[in-house]
């Protein structure tokens, strides 16, 4: 990592979900939903710290006094205003750029998120034009509920200076992508190995729950557990890969 770098993932969460209030708190397999993904989360290579950027209302105490039993850091702010939330991260943290992962994807891909960084750092190693989005959240990208965005701090700013409403705010990386004329944005594709356009694995369902549980009990609650195995375990099993199937849209991009 160049000594002018500093990286952080951030987690944003949240109790009060419109769908499912309440689920990153919620038990997988004997451990809640956010303590499964922060420990997954740590196991990246290139990332400096892992930050949970939860809101100030008093129902996210609950995630706040989590995550510091955990060891994990956390950062408040407006519930809606996710924009400010994140700048607050990266600015408590020093961070020249951030990972932004959603509290409600359990399985996402470390591997992923390290060559999200990689390729966000290889440019500017190659001489070429720092990129400034990076992402593997789309059809040809990670299954869905397991990939990640990434942006310069530079794209914070600018959203901060630049976006009005909260619905805005709330959604700043679909401004950033939307914008690929102000902004460099680099789209990974997955491996063909792990290319699974028809599986949902994240959670916004009761049904979501019910398919992570099913995962993480044949896994024994490992949190280390592969992508690449749980997608073989899936592939092996439909009837487990679908139960959730109906209740989600494909990529839109």
């Amino acid at each position: 990592m160049p000594e002018s770098e500093r990286i952080g993932i951030v987690v944003q969460a949240r109790m009060g979900s419109t769908r499912l209030p309440g689920k990153v708190l919620m038990d997988i397999a004997g451990k809640p939903l956010l303590q499964r993904l922060c420990e997954r989360l740590k196991l990246t290579r290139f990332a400096d710290v892992l930050v949970v950027a939860t809101t100030k209302e008093q129902t996210d105490d609950q995630i706040a006094d989590a995550c510091a039993s955990w060891g994990v850091a956390v950062v408040r702010g407006p519930e809606r205003d996710v924009t400010t939330r994140f700048l607050k991260a990266a600015n408590s943290h020093a961070l020249t750029a951030v990972v932004r992962i959603t509290a409600d994807n359990p399985l996402t891909d470390p591997q992923g998120i390290d060559d999200l960084i990689a390729a966000y750092l290889q440019c500017e190693s190659q001489g070429q034009e720092r990129a400034t989005v990076v992402h593997n959240a789309h059809r040809r990208g990670y299954p869905y509920g397991t990939g990640a965005e990434m942006v310069a701090r530079s794209v914070l700013d600018l959203c901060d200076r630049e976006l009005a409403t909260l619905e805005e705010r709330e959604n700043f990386m679909s401004f950033a992508r939307r914008h690929p004329e102000r902004f460099r944005c680099i789209k990974r594709n997955a491996p063909p190995e792990r290319l699974r356009p028809q599986y949902f694995l994240t959670v916004d369902y009761p049904e979501d729950l019910s398919l992570q549980n099913q995962i993480y009990q044949h896994f024994e609650g490992n949190d280390r557990v592969s992508l690449d195995d749980v997608l073989s375990y899936l592939d092996a099993n439909p009837h487990i890969a679908g139960l959730n199937a109906h209740l989600h849209h494909q990529f839109s991009e």
